[in-house]
């Protein structure tokens, strides 16, 4: 799972460069992209199946959400049934769902991307 998460940021990184795993530091400059990896199903063999959660930041000053859904458009052109290899495994991402969510903070604006990732690891 170390190789996966490392090419996944890997990959999130040539479609924006603020990536952050988890949490994104206090003076983190937005738009950014936070992900994660809550859970995960290994059958103990070849194969492995993870939720991805793929969450887009920004604070428009005008309450236009464009640059946010541009930005979420954008990781979801590159990872949707798409395959990323590292190491000795495989892993192909297929979007799940698409929220739009509400923070504490009325300034920022927030979408999160569910993918399921089937990962397959050689020999």
């Amino acid at each position: 799972m170390i190789d996966f998460r490392t090419a996944l940021q890997a990959k999130l990184k040539t479609i924006h460069a603020r990536v952050y795993s988890q949490s994104a530091p206090e003076d983190a400059a937005f738009p950014y992209l936070v992900y994660d990896l809550p859970n995960d199903y290994d059958d103990g063999e070849s194969m492995e199946l993870a939720v991805v959660d793929i969450d887009g930041w920004d604070t428009p000053s005008d309450g236009d959400t464009t640059a946010l859904e541009t930005l979420m458009a954008a990781v979801n052109a590159g990872l949707n049934k798409q395959t990323i290899t590292s190491g000795n495994a495989t892993a192909t991402l297929y979007l799940d769902t698409k929220l739009s969510l509400t923070d504490d903070d009325p300034r920022i604006c927030r979408r999160k991307y569910i993918y399921q990732a089937k990962l397959f690891r050689k020999g």
